[in-house]
């Protein structure tokens, strides 16, 4: 079941958030992440539209929302590659008629996630906290027939 954060969520998405961006961005140190742990349940998650996926009473993964864009999307490595993300994307492409993000260009799993569920490359740049390479992308609704 996707259902939207309760604030007793935030302590379980922090770690999976962090043991998600260890896994995903090794290329990154692992302190980077710890040291951002904090303000991530603070204040990043708590300003978001956090929807998590919730299967037998365990919580598996989230997705952040501001307005139309992607802030995060992470599912608990030990059950990453059974769909658990494209389940959430849908969902907030369903709920979204436009969706923006930005992902590390190295991480090529999630690049290729992203391309598979039609999102297109409209950009690139740099995260001004790592220094590593970012591509921006975009996926927009296609109008009903009319």
């Amino acid at each position: 079941m996707i259902r939207s954060a309760m604030p007793e969520d935030i302590p379980l998405l922090v770690d999976i958030w962090l043991r998600a961006s260890r896994q995903a961005h090794d290329f990154i140190p692992a302190e980077f992440w710890e040291a951002r742990a904090e303000a991530m349940a603070r204040d990043y998650l708590p300003a978001a539209e956090v929807h998590v996926l919730d299967i037998g009473s365990r919580v598996i993964g989230f997705a952040a929302l501001n307005d139309d864009h992607l802030e995060a999307l992470f599912v608990d490595p030990d059950v990453q590659g059974y769909g658990h993300g494209s389940r959430l994307m849908a969902h907030a492409m369903e709920r979204h008629r436009r969706i923006t993000l930005c992902v590390y260009s190295r991480n090529v799993r999630a690049v290729s996630l992203y391309r598979r569920l039609g999102f297109q490359v409209c950009g690139e740049g740099e995260d001004s906290l790592t220094g590593e390479r970012e591509t921006r992308m975009q996926w927009t609704r296609q109008p009903a027939c009319e």
